[in-house]
């Protein structure tokens, strides 16, 4: 799962930020020289997301970046690609049928703050209460997260189709469903 979300994010992004905690040396080994992976540490991870959102925020020296999880395989390309001709000076949300989903896109100033900003125990409601915008998408995959059995089978099984896609779309989770399926059986 983490492979198919990094190969889609590094379609768009020149570089990802993998934030690891538990498991992490299996990570870092899996990982390990990859020039477009940055691979940083978080001590506090068992604290949750926001500790691990800080981290990567410490780790970029980027005037724009995208927040988002391991356990999105399926975001296409063109979800990045749109986000990025619409970046400004606020978080941008993609939404997809009125319902926020990731990858979020923050420039660099709200990065800033949000880095020394106390924690938070909703990083998603802290950058709603800045400016920010939200951006309707065509791609139910920004809300797909994979992060029960159950949702892994709905992967497998196609919840997110044609009927949800367009045929571009669809191709690329075809691919996202074999990679996890190799990762699975290997």
């Amino acid at each position: 799962m983490l492979d198919a979300s990094l190969k889609n994010a590094l379609a768009f992004c020149q570089r990802v930020i993998l934030v690891v905690g538990h498991r992490g040396d299996e990570l870092r080994a899996r990982y390990r020289g990859r020039s477009d992976i940055l691979i940083v540490h978080n001590p506090d991870y068992q604290q949750g997301l926001g500790s691990s959102i800080r981290c990567a925020l410490a780790a970029s020296d980027a005037d724009y970046l995208f927040i988002s999880h391991g356990d999105l395989p399926c975001i296409p390309r063109e979800v990045y690609q749109q986000l990025w001709l619409l970046r400004g000076q606020e978080a941008l949300f993609p939404t997809y049928k009125g319902e926020a989903g990731h990858p979020v896109l923050l420039p660099k100033s709200l990065a800033s703050a949000l880095a020394v900003a106390p924690a938070q125990q909703s990083v998603r409601r802290w950058l709603q209460q800045h400016p920010h915008r939200l951006v309707p998408v065509d791609s139910r995959a920004i809300l797909f997260d994979v992060d029960t059995p159950e949702r892994y089978q709905a992967l497998l099984d196609g919840a997110v189709s044609a009927t949800s896609a367009g045929e571009h779309e669809r191709r690329r989770l075809e691919s996202a469903r074999l990679v996890w399926r190799h990762s699975v059986e290997t």
